[in-house]
């Protein structure tokens, strides 16, 4: 294949995941999607079956669903996390692959300088994220590949360099191999289908600069035929329904769900500041076992931190302005993404309290107090903060 020039352009910047350009309403959200990645060119409606996750089956080790809390990923991530059965391979070991027909509409590569305490030190600056068209409604995205594939650079017209994601239309088959990874981390999957949208979240205009796909996050499972789906759900050690996952938590008037620090950004965070997710507080429930209380704490002593609530209560989903002030004592969470309980000595002791209280609907008041217990807290003090929808 004789190599041609490039017929990229750049478009609305992404970090980390996405960072889009602002974006229509929540109404409006859905072709929005589909101008930010496809620009007018998409072809066809609906939804596809998927041939593939972007391992072949019988290469992956593990499935982590949606709705994963960790470092970060303050708010439930919304994809999959998916690991290769052997994580100790040189890189470039593992084929990825197309999940299905359609085009690669944007590519980026991921820049330096990530403050993510999950990514430093690991090996994922340089790599790339890749999204599919398959129809001008349905979309998916692979993230965290290693080296694209030489059919995919040539039809770029050369390797992008990292930073912003770089526009494109490279037609795919299903299964086609798109790129190489090896060992030592996993693979981001999402599948996103705008003619859903995903009822949990109060406020969906909080993603407008900022993944505005992010209402419209649907189970790949669901797109999956047998047998695949079957060897697949195998290897998700969640297995309470949805199987694959849930990122939509919110519940109006009451605790549960997202919050975002008033005068922080909102979920997009402050404007040139990597740590997006700082301002971000959420009270939901953990992706593999779903019983279990979660809060996620964007700056919990100048880190994101997790955990689980001692005694497994109140549930937040029945927290509202009538409760008054509530404090909740953190432990370790205690189970990890492979579905294994954790073991440690000091698996149940109390790191800290957070005391929260609505003030209506849609405005939280929250402290945290790292080190102390219950008993040692005795109400707000001038440190503490106002959370919004």
């Amino acid at each position: 294949m004789t190599k041609r020039k490039c017929r990229c352009r750049m478009t609305g910047a992404i970090v980390v995941l996405f960072v889009a350009a602002a974006s229509p309403p929540p109404a409006a959200a859905g072709p929005g999607v589909s101008e930010m990645w496809s620009r007018g060119r998409a072809e066809g409606r609906g939804p596809v079956r998927i041939k593939t996750f972007p391992l072949r089956v019988d290469e992956i080790g593990r499935i982590a669903p949606l709705g994963a809390m960790v470092h970060g990923h303050v708010t439930p991530s919304h994809h999959l996390g998916i690991s290769p059965v052997d994580p100790d391979v040189p890189p470039d070991h593992y084929d990825v692959l197309a999940p299905a027909d359609g085009y690669i509409v944007s590519i980026q590569r991921s820049p330096k300088g990530n403050p993510d305490p999950g990514v430093r030190g690991r090996r994922y600056t340089g790599e790339y994220l890749v999204v599919f068209e398959h129809t001008g409604t349905f979309y998916t995205y692979i993230g965290l590949i290693e080296r694209l594939d030489r059919y995919v650079t040539e039809e770029l017209g050369g390797d992008p360099r990292p930073g912003p994601p770089v526009a494109a239309r490279i037609r795919v088959k299903a299964e086609q191999v798109i790129g190489k990874m090896g060992g030592g981390h996993g693979l981001d999957f999402s599948v996103v289908n705008t003619e859903t949208a995903l009822a949990g979240f109060v406020n969906p205009g909080q993603f407008r600069n900022r993944d505005p796909f992010k209402p419209h996050i649907v189970d790949p499972f669901d797109y999956v035929d047998e047998p695949l789906r079957g060897k697949l759900l195998a290897l998700n050690p969640r297995k309470t329904r949805p199987y694959g996952g849930r990122i939509d938590y919110d519940v109006d008037g009451r605790l549960a769900g997202n919050w975002y620090r008033e005068g922080g950004g909102g979920y997009a965070g402050v404007r040139g500041k990597l740590d997006y997710w700082s301002g971000h507080l959420t009270f939901a429930y953990h992706h593999i076992d779903p019983s279990k209380i979660t809060v996620s704490i964007g700056d919990f002593e100048g880190a994101p931190r997790q955990f689980w609530v001692k005694g497994n209560a109140p549930d937040p989903a029945g927290v509202s302005p009538e409760s008054g002030p509530v404090k909740y004592e953190l432990t370790w969470m205690q189970i990890g993404s492979d579905g294994r309980r954790f073991q440690r000595p000091d698996i149940d002791r109390v790191h800290g309290v957070v005391l929260v209280s609505l003030i209506e609907g849609r405005k939280l008041k929250a402290e945290f107090f790292p080190g102390l217990t219950a008993d040692a807290v005795q109400g707000f003090t001038s440190a503490a903060s106002v959370y919004e929808r």
